[in-house]
């Protein structure tokens, strides 16, 4: 029994006391006068007795009561009557760690009530280079941090360029000069009987490849294989990570120097919710397991993932409020949910916002939506500071005279690209623009692949600082179904290498998701159907050729 409960027993008991003996609590006829109710029992006798008198940064001590004050000190004792025993819990000031300084993270001891002072940057990946603040410029005054790539131990100011995938030396430019081929005669199954299944999230540590994809037994699951450096699956080869038969789907992964983050939604709770878990090196979920990111009433779905050097931000479309809006959440690197649930968008016309790509910037996060109805959508797209307030305008970038859809979106040195595809476009191609984290349009919509009278879709696009590869899908060489094929374009958008196709398999070659991999390889895990029309995840691989 706690010690307000033990006061209110203590009083009922002497109440009840009196009332058996004859005495009565009011002052009625035959009523006894002069009752003297006993005063409550006291919060505390000792410091100890008080809550949270373990935490020395938010002290608290046990201020007695004082001699022949029974009630508390409201009305002198009676004569004759015993002091009250025991006293009251008072909390003072906690304590202030705050030094003032952006580069220090300021804590306070709660066992000893010492401040603590860190640094407020992380090193993840080891390099002896911290990143910069989020909504920083690495090495500027006040980041705090100049290297910038920490996911990745070969990425830091001076580091000598080479093709690996990183920016070597932060110059903006990754694998300067390379260019991309072909590097597998033939892709390689990564699912196993579980079809139908798809490509949910790739991602790179350093020594190998995590994937995750969607897969199917009696219900929908999240599943998890590590792939080896030449493109192989790895032992103990596929996993389920989501509750069995929990409808799980998605999937995109980090990796953010020492630890993978991933993201899903599943409905284990009734109807469909975002989560979130932690990996390590190898795949494996990390202590503390799965965390419910989305707890409101309608469907959280189509969940994508970015990191800023500091916090994963997942963003999602959710149906709370009737229509679907945008909804995202911060993390710390330890996978702690930082605030609540942020509402990005607000639905408007009856019309709402749906399939999010987001991607983090220096001052933030650029995230890009598609919204219409059942025969035209278009395409918006919208800064947020590190806090996740809104920082530009929304920015319209398709008129909704045709269906634009499914928008991916990076950050390229000093911009945000978007990406997406036309259902009905009189060029049914791969469009991209350009826009500033300030929200102006450096390079309006423009077609980057040319399918002629056919179609281009689903495009991801790698950044590589001055120019950016693109991977898609198109049909066409009328092969019984979609392929893949690649281009890079220049930061402007203008395509400058041929069009490459890369899968030649009947059927369809669809969803592709990318990673830069080791020597600047980039891994790509797709859908595919040349196994009897069967859904399955396969795996192939860009190589890089250094330039001159």
């Amino acid at each position: 029994m706690g010690r307000r409960a033990r006061r209110k027993a203590a009083l009922a008991a002497a109440l009840l006391g009196t009332v058996l003996a004859g005495g009565s609590l009011s002052g009625g006829c035959g009523a006894r006068t002069g009752l003297n109710i006993p005063p409550p029992a006291p919060e505390c006798e000792v410091d100890a007795d008080c809550p949270g008198v373990e935490d020395l940064c938010k002290p608290v001590f046990c201020q007695l009561f004082e001699a022949g004050q029974p009630d508390g000190g409201a009305a002198p004792s009676p004569e004759g009557a015993a002091p009250r025993r025991g006293g009251e819990c008072v909390a003072l000031e906690p304590v202030d760690c705050d030094d003032g300084d952006p580069c220090t993270k300021d804590t306070c001891e709660s066992a000893t009530g010492a401040c603590i002072y860190g640094p407020s940057t992380l090193d993840i990946d080891g390099d002896g280079f911290r990143a910069a603040l989020p909504g920083t410029i690495p090495g500027e005054p006040l980041s705090c941090g100049d290297d910038c790539d920490d996911a990745s131990a070969a990425a830091f100011p001076g580091g000598i360029e080479i093709c690996d995938g990183v920016d070597n030396d932060c110059d903006g430019t990754v694998d300067n000069g390379a260019r991309f081929v072909p590097l597998d005669t033939d892709a390689t199954r990564i699912s196993g009987d579980i079809a139908p299944a798809g490509a949910g999230g790739l991602a790179w540590s350093g020594t190998s490849y995590a994937s995750l994809y969607t897969g199917t037994t009696q219900g929908f699951n999240v599943y998890r294989s590590m792939i080896s450096v030449d493109g192989q699956p790895l032992a103990p080869g596929e996993e389920v990570i989501t509750p069995k038969n929990g409808d799980a789907s998605g999937g995109p992964i980090v990796w953010v120097g020492d630890r993978y983050g991933a993201a899903w939604q599943d409905r284990r709770d009734g109807d469909y919710e975002v989560y979130f878990s932690l990996l390590d090196e190898d795949g494996q979920k990390v202590e503390g397991g799965d965390r419910r990111l989305s707890k409101a009433p309608g469907f959280s779905v189509n969940v994508t993932l970015t990191w800023n050097d500091a916090e994963f931000i997942p963003v999602w479309q959710d149906e709370r409020n009737g229509l679907f809006d945008l909804f995202a959440q911060r993390i710390d690197i330890d996978g702690n949910l930082i605030g609540d649930n942020v509402q990005l968008t607000e639905a408007s016309n009856g019309l709402g916002n749906e399939a999010p790509s987001a991607a983090a910037g220096q001052g933030g996060i650029g995230v890009a939506w598609s919204t219409g109805d059942a025969a035209t959508h278009f395409i918006q797209f919208r800064t947020f500071t590190a806090e996740l307030d809104p920082r530009s305008e929304i920015v319209t970038l398709t008129t909704g005279e045709t269906d634009a859809v499914y928008p991916t979106v990076v950050w390229n040195r000093d911009r945000y690209v978007i990406a997406w595809f036309d259902k009905s476009a009189s060029l049914k191609a791969i469009y991209a623009a350009a826009v500033s984290e300030d929200g102006q349009i450096l390079t309006p919509p423009t077609p980057i692949s040319d399918p002629g009278p056919f179609r281009s879709r689903y495009p991801f696009l790698r950044p590589l600082g001055d120019r950016l590869l693109a991977i898609y899908s198109d049909d066409r060489d009328q092969n019984d179904g979609y392929e893949l094929y690649a281009v890079t374009v220049n930061a402007d958008l203008v395509p400058i290498s041929a069009e490459q196709r890369l899968t030649f398999a009947p059927r369809d070659s669809i969803g592709p998701v990318a990673t830069f991999g080791p020597e600047g390889d980039v891994g790509i895990l797709f859908r595919d159907d040349r196994e009897g029309g069967e859904h399955h995840v396969f795996f192939t691989r860009l190589g890089c050729i250094a330039g001159d």
